[in-house]
């Protein structure tokens, strides 16, 4: 652990924006979270092992005890399952877990709000949204996750500046968006050369500004940094299928560019297209290489981070567990099945979200289909015909209305 915590310092002394990610953060009651301290103290993602199982079980009865003495509503669902304390891995899937969407409907939190460090929303207008308040530990552990994986997956450049497409939102101080939050966090980990924003702000709210976007790109093409495009896969394709119309040649970046989308195609649904196809357009438009085109996904409730390896599996990190469950049963499934997308993790102090049942569904596959040596899952898109709003969808209506 000493040479890890040398590196990232290290790390942190070439980026100064690495600094708030590679940090000591302490549990906020250390003597009744020390395992969950312990598991999150762990800075390798993709360390697999009977010891870091047995850490997690013990992390997880301790989140668990948290949230039942801090949560009426949380305490309920427990007693009515039974009281379960989970002893192996095999019995997590036991603990209660809350849906998504009740988030959305009640505000559910396990500390004061005089401890919440941090507010952030899983929509921009309108519509069901969540607000959730972070206490310092939830939210500071989170990031410092992200940035693990990132340097575990190679996508920290420390000293070459890049030149920024940011396919999100332009920042504003009034906006707690959580995926403007994250994308614009994206931009931590190589030094800014210069940043174009996809989704200008214009003083009354954001407006989509394919054109900008399609000057800066051929702007940085004729620079010699690397270009990172990050944000919603539906402005990225965008971009890249305006600069195909106007008729622009194929551009190419130097090596050590970078895609990385989040958020999906939720409410351009329509206009979404497959994974290949979509590594394929950009490949083709701005000759980034596909195992340089990484997808994330996440979400403000449940914020670690799941990003595609070069192989693009979305690998099981070891903070977290997944479970699938039966879209009719609930019951949990084996590998191989598509089921909701259950997350388990003890990272999150500051409300009952350390078991939560998504409204996605995805499948659960086994450790072995490629170089990183955790189970990974694919993500099959949102369950039910009714639409769901989230910080995507308020976004995707920007690119409506252009």
């Amino acid at each position: 652990m000493t040479t890890a915590i040398s590196a990232d310092a290290d790390l942190a002394r070439r980026l100064p924006t690495l600094a708030k990610y590679f940090r000591p953060i302490t549990v906020p009651a250390p003597l009744e979270l020390p395992h969950v301290q312990e598991l999150c103290d762990r800075d390798d993602p993709f360390r697999p092992g009977e010891d870091t199982d047995s850490l997690f079980v013990a992390a997880m009865r301790e989140i668990n005890a948290w949230h039942v003495a801090r949560s009426p509503l949380y305490r309920a669902a427990w007693e009515k399952a039974g009281s379960p304390v989970p002893r192996r891995t095999r019995e997590l899937d036991a603990l209660p877990y809350l849906h998504v969407n009740l988030f959305k409907r009640h505000a559910l939190g396990s500390v004061p709000d005089a401890d919440v460090a941090l507010r952030l929303t899983s929509s921009g207008t309108g519509g069901e949204r969540t607000e959730i308040g972070f206490d310092a530990w939830s939210i500071g552990s989170a990031q410092r996750m992200d940035a693990w994986t990132l340097k575990a997956l190679g996508l920290i450049d420390p000293d070459r500046p890049a030149n920024y497409l940011v396919c999100g939102y332009e920042p504003d101080p009034r906006l707690t968006v959580g995926a403007a939050h994250g994308l614009n966090e994206l931009c931590d980990f190589a030094p800014v050369a210069s940043a174009v924003h996809a989704l200008r702000n214009t003083g009354g709210g954001h407006e989509f500004n394919p054109m900008g976007s399609v000057d800066a790109l051929l702007d940085y093409a004729a620079r010699d940094e690397p270009v990172r495009v990050v944000g919603f896969p539906a402005f990225v394709y965008a971009v890249v299928e305006r600069m195909r119309q106007m008729g622009v040649p194929p551009l190419r970046f130097p090596e050590g560019s970078l895609v990385l989308t989040g958020g999906g195609w939720k409410g351009h649904a329509d206009r979404a297209i497959t994974k290949p196809a979509f590594r394929e357009a950009v490949r083709s438009g701005l000759g980034i290489p596909d195992d340089r085109i990484r997808d994330c996904y996440g979400s403000v409730e449940h914020c670690l981070p799941y990003i595609e390896c070069a192989d693009h599996h979305f690998h099981v990190p070891v903070w977290s567990r997944v479970v699938v469950r039966d879209v009719r049963t609930l019951e949990p499934l084996p590998y191989g099945n598509p089921g909701y997308l259950q997350f388990i993790s003890p990272y999150i102090t500051a409300l009952p979200a350390h078991s939560i049942l998504m409204a996605d569904l995805g499948t659960l596959h086994p450790p072995g289909a490629c170089e990183v040596d955790t189970p990974w899952f694919d993500v099959h898109g949102r369950a039910g015909v009714r639409r769901n709003r989230n910080c995507a969808v308020a976004a995707a209506e920007l690119l409506g209305k252009r």
